[in-house]
């Protein structure tokens, strides 16, 4: 545990081109087995993508996200040109909060899968 606490708390470069922000579900035991988020934190710069941070718990809402944020910009993380992400509720008014100058894409991977089932099949 004091590994990780150091990993996750270790300064970052001051520079991203890309910030992607993902929340993966995963089954944990703690009391009982059930589904709970990750909020997964990747930065792009120089051609490589390396893991900025991780956090779990709950569900993933945006208020959650925002402290992921807020972290990573105490860490350092301070100029962020892209965020890329899907479309929950209130995300990229959380990312604009933190990383106002940066422009937002919404993730292309995101829009396919959700149009997809909307496709009516000859």
């Amino acid at each position: 545990m004091k590994d990780i606490e150091e990993w996750q708390n270790r300064p970052l470069e001051r520079r991203y081109s890309v910030l992607c922000l993902d929340g993966l579900y995963v089954k944990l035991k703690r009391n009982t087995v059930s589904g709970e988020a990750v909020y997964l934190a990747m930065g792009n710069e120089k051609g490589y993508r390396q893991i900025l941070g991780f956090y779990v718990g709950g569900q993933e809402s945006a208020n959650v996200w925002r402290e992921v944020l807020q972290s990573l910009r105490e860490r350092d993380a301070t100029d962020v040109l892209l965020g890329v992400f899907d479309g929950l509720p209130g995300l990229e008014y959380a990312f604009r909060k933190v990383y106002p100058k940066a422009d937002v894409q919404h993730c292309v991977v995101q829009k396919v899968r959700n149009t997809i089932p909307k496709i009516r099949v000859s």
